[in-house]
């Protein structure tokens, strides 16, 4: 995928997405302590000051959001993947190539065997784990850890779970493939999706309101495509307008208080994908599902904030955050087994040593994934797309000589003598 015009934007853009796949990993770790796993499911009767007050009752719930931050993901892939169409199609407009557009032959195969290997890849991964570390029939304690026992090893879920569109349910072997469902969905629909983006241009605020009105709906209703996916289109909607959007922030800075506005913003978007925690002693029912559905526009904040406010992007360009960045995806398909494994070998009374040996092995075969899976699939899956193109361009081109070949060895008609006097 080509860079934006900034490359300290894309560099922040990559250690958010890094900085996501750590607070997953965080959430998932933090679901091993019994206390903070039975606050996350109910409020009643969690003690003030406790570990799951803190953790779930607080702005500090920021810090173990996972879910919500999954959602950050969606917005990224829906800026990024949107974003690199909307800029070839510029350069080729620029350079008087307008009908060669981006190259959607290449994108299909190169999107879907970049997603696709790491996936197969991690699934047998958590197999091995499970079979090294049996579950079925252990009493850990701990409600979270209780529901990841006995998962269906058998091989057609194994497949169902590795085709990620196939699989029926949430997955059970590596749970937070559950995402990759909707990144597939998104991917696949990705043509449309930059078509939408396009005429978000005209009333962006409107095409806002919209998804985040579907989005809500699907909260209310439970209908998960409704939920997710127009997190990809605020997304796509950020990218199509990004550089009004900079021309904007940059007169909202230079303004009288233009920091302390962006500051506000800043705070906004984690406050906004919390509030539901922070609400839930208060509001059920409808009330709370619309609660869970302002996590989607905080989700657009923090990408927003991070690709458009460069104070922030010089933080998030530290070493240490851009290599978390480089090795995210492979951090978030990898991690969910190795924090099951040793939250059980330790028990409930011990988690915290499960944390301390999950999170620094969980970070180390993150970038042995990196190297030895994720690497070499992208090189597989630009090697295929370049192939499927060149291949489509030889068909193609081979057509157009057959047609020029029938045209000009067809019969002519006779032409009258007054047109051919006028020719």
């Amino acid at each position: 995928m080509p860079r934006l015009p900034s490359s300290g934007r894309l560099v922040a853009l990559d250690a958010l997405r890094g900085v996501a796949a750590g607070i997953v990993l965080v959430h998932h770790v933090s679901m091993t302590a019994p206390g903070i796993a039975a606050a996350y499911q109910s409020t009643v009767g969690v003690d003030t000051g406790s570990a799951g007050w803190w953790s779930t009752l607080t702005p500090l719930k920021f810090l173990v959001a996972g879910p919500e931050f999954v959602l950050v993901f969606f917005v990224l892939s829906g800026f990024v993947l949107v974003r690199s169409p909307l800029a070839s199609r510029a350069a080729s407009t620029a350079n008087g190539l307008a009908a060669r557009g981006y190259d959607w032959v290449a994108y299909y195969p190169r999107r879907i065997i970049r997603l696709a290997i790491p996936v197969v890849v991690s699934v047998a991964l958590a197999a091995a784990w499970i079979l090294l570390v049996p579950r079925a029939g252990i009493d850990v304690g701990g409600s979270w850890l209780k529901r990841q026992d006995n998962p269906d090893i058998g091989l057609p879920n194994l497949l169902g779970e590795a085709s990620v569109i196939g699989g029926s349910g949430r997955p059970d072997v590596n749970p937070p493939l559950w995402s990759l469902t909707w990144e597939m969905w998104f991917s696949l629909l990705l043509p449309i999706c930059v078509l939408l983006a396009v005429a978000t241009r005209r009333l962006p605020a409107l095409w806002a309101a919209a998804f985040l009105a579907v989005s809500a709906t699907g909260y209310v209703t439970g209908i998960e495509p409704l939920m997710y996916l127009p997190a990809f289109g605020l997304g796509a909607l950020l990218a199509a307008n990004h550089e009004s959007l900079r021309v904007w922030a940059a007169r909202v800075a230079a303004r009288r208080g233009g920091t302390a506005i962006w500051i506000e913003l800043t705070a906004l978007g984690p406050a906004l994908l919390v509030s539901h925690w922070l609400l839930r002693p208060q509001l059920s029912g409808l009330w709370g599902d619309l609660t869970l559905a302002l996590r989607v526009p905080g989700a657009v904040l923090v990408v927003a904030v991070v690709a458009l406010w460069p104070p922030l992007q010089r933080p998030l360009s530290a070493r240490p955050l851009v290599w978390l960045g480089r090795v995210s995806f492979s951090l978030y398909l990898v991690h969910f087994p190795v924090v099951v494994a040793f939250g059980t070998m330790f028990g409930p009374g011990r988690w915290w040593l499960g944390a301390l040996v999950s999170v620094p092995l969980s970070l180390a075969l993150a970038q042995l994934m990196y190297l030895w899976v994720e690497l070499p699939s992208q090189r597989v899956a630009n090697w295929t797309g370049r192939w499927a193109s060149e291949t489509a361009g030889a068909l193609r081109r081979r057509g157009g000589r057959r047609t020029d070949a029938a045209a000009s060895a067809a019969p002519t008609s006779p032409v009258p003598e007054n047109e051919r006097a006028s020719a």
